[in-house]
């Protein structure tokens, strides 16, 4: 962009001269008059689009018509080059404002990729109040996220410093849903080694391309089309339990139920208590559905007997105000 605007200026600066130059020897030949007043008069036409001198001749007058035609489009070029660098300058500033933000994020989610999948993905968490960023090479895609209100900026996520200047490091979590399963390949070996911690999720087109990103350091690979073919199928054979969990999970609009699945600190008052107490002295509105233990296994439909150890991951269904006093209680 710098250096179209310089061409553009250096092409404004040589028309003017040769703007200049042309009229002084014009006006020397048809008004026969002083280099130094046909240089004086030209001037004076160009920057004021007037002709004081009071030119007779047909010559002059066609002189002084194409001097201020040629003056009103220099004046417009510049006036686009300067509107543009404006906008410029206020991208940057808006850049900056983002990227301020983004280096203050922690314990955050990276979203790579803002199709149609990465541009729901940014919108579950954005109504789940979840903090993330959002990448994209398409600046017309950031523009809209932005727009959208959520933080996004205008890099490539395959490459180790567009993840870094997404605080990867700081970072619990990334989505790779770029539309190439090769381009995820590379997102998720990227940010596994940038940080071995981080819980990633990616998007495979292809079946056999699943257990790739998985050995890349996927924790969890997600196949759009077997998503989607999975819920029309249930939407035609179980449209009753369809409708439930769409309530549950608020894409029906009408109840305020999630489920949330919650860590067992190592400090949690849980821990080391059977789960039935627990929630009882803790009057904890929310119902515990599942339980992923921190040794591997599974256990649903909870009696309340079972013992909690700290790492299980309790799956918990309640409102949001049921969810905060339940985490206050297991982590």
């Amino acid at each position: 962009m710098q250096d179209h605007n310089a061409r553009t200026v250096w092409h404004l600066s040589l028309a003017s001269a040769i703007l200049l130059l042309t009229g002084s020897i014009s006006f020397m030949v048809f008004a026969h008059i002083s280099l130094w007043n046909a240089l004086y008069e030209t001037a004076t036409i160009l920057l004021t689009h007037y002709d004081h001198y009071g030119f007779t001749d047909v010559g002059s007058r066609l002189t002084v018509l194409v001097l201020i035609l040629s003056s009103f489009i220099i004046i417009a070029y510049l006036l686009k080059l300067f509107a543009e660098s404006m906008m410029g300058l206020s991208g940057n500033v808006r850049k900056l404002r983002v990227k301020a933000k983004v280096d203050k994020l922690k314990e955050h989610y990276i979203i790579c990729g803002l199709g149609r999948v990465g541009s729901q993905v940014a919108r579950e968490m954005h109504q789940e109040g979840v903090p993330f960023v959002a990448l994209d090479r398409d600046q017309s895609k950031v523009d809209e996220a932005l727009a959208a209100g959520y933080l996004a900026l205008n890099l490539d996520s395959s490459k180790e410093d567009a993840l870094q200047q997404a605080g990867i490091e700081q970072a619990a979590g990334l989505v790779a849903c770029l539309s190439d399963d090769s381009l995820n390949l590379f997102v998720t070996l990227a940010a596994r080694s940038l940080n071995p911690k981080l819980y990633i999720v990616a998007r495979a087109n292809r079946q056999e391309n699943e257990l790739k990103l998985k050995r890349a350091g996927a924790d969890r690979v997600a196949m759009p089309y077997r998503i989607g073919g999975y819920h029309m199928a249930s939407m035609a054979l179980r449209p009753n339990v369809v409708d439930y969990m769409d309530i549950v999970s608020g894409n029906a609009g009408v109840s305020d139920l999630e489920v949330e699945e919650m860590v067992v600190g190592d400090n949690s008052p849980l821990a080391g208590h059977h789960l039935g107490k627990a929630l009882a002295e803790g009057e904890v509105g929310a119902t515990v559905i599942a339980i992923n233990g921190a040794d591997g296994t599974s256990r649903v439909r909870p009696t309340g007997k079972e013992m909690i150890y700290p790492g299980d991951r309790l799956v918990i269904l309640g409102s949001k105000r049921d969810l905060t006093d339940a985490s206050a209680l297991i982590r």
